[in-house]
This record gives C-alpha cells, structure tokens and sequence, in this order.
C-alpha cells in the first residue's frame, strides 16, 4: 500500500540528501518521511547510478570505495528509505516514454505507475505528463 507522503528519489535527489542540500520543498518531503511518515523509494537504478559515479570520483568523497561502502549500508538498514525495483505494471508506460536516459525512464515510470511524487531538479523529468516533481 502506498503512503500518501511516500516519494521516489533519484540519484540527483540521493547526491544531494546525502550533501544535506536539498532544496526547501525535496527538504520537507524528506523530513515527513523520516519523521515516519512514509517511505523514500530509491529504484535499484538510481542506487546503481550512484554507485557508478561515486566510484568514478565524481563526487566528493575522500575514499570513494569505502564511502559507497558505508552509505549502501545505511540505506540497507535504513527505517525510512526503501530499496525499489521497476513493478511489473511500468513495463507498458516505459516504453511510451519519451526520456532518452535509461536511467531517468525507469525512475520516472517508477513514480508514474505507483502515483507518488518524484524528488529530482532533472529538467528531463518536466515532460513527462502526469508526473509530480519535487524539488525547489
């Protein structure tokens, strides 16, 4: 069952909830998640996504590998953040999509299909008719 206040987070969202940069409104809906109302939704691929860029030292992280490491660990074992795959049901709406990145289609679908709102500033997300996106 879903959670009214439950969101999908991409990577972006991710990198910058990790960076305790959110801007005012991705900020408020994360805190009624980890207030206990509701569930972040982080999809395998953003997870993924993350890991791969983290690991390429794009990010600002001492010792990339560790560091990935620690924070895959602490959204395993976390209480409020969910670990997600692609439902079955997205299958027909992905292919519809017009997002060119596989990564943000699968994200976006995510979100479409079980009707919550999407954390992202990815102008690509803007397009997509019916999807919610929080960010400012």
């Amino acid at each position: 069952m879903v959670d009214l206040n439950d969101v999908v987070m991409d990577t972006i969202g991710l990198v910058h909830y990790l960076e305790d940069d959110l801007p005012r409104s991705a900020a408020a809906a994360v805190e009624r998640v980890e207030l206990g109302d509701g569930t972040i939704l982080l999809p395998q691929i953003a997870l993924a996504e993350f890991t791969y860029v983290a690991l390429k030292g794009r990010l600002r992280l001492s010792n990339s590998f560790s560091a990935v490491e620690q924070i895959i660990d602490q959204i395993k074992s976390s209480q409020f953040i969910s670990i997600s795959s692609m439902p079955v049901d997205a299958w027909a709406p992905f292919v519809h999509l017009a997002i060119p990145e596989l990564h943000d289609r699968m994200i976006a679908v995510e979100a479409l299909v079980r009707k919550i709102p999407l954390i992202s500033n990815d102008p690509s997300f803007e397009t997509v008719k019916g999807l919610k996106v929080i960010w400012r």
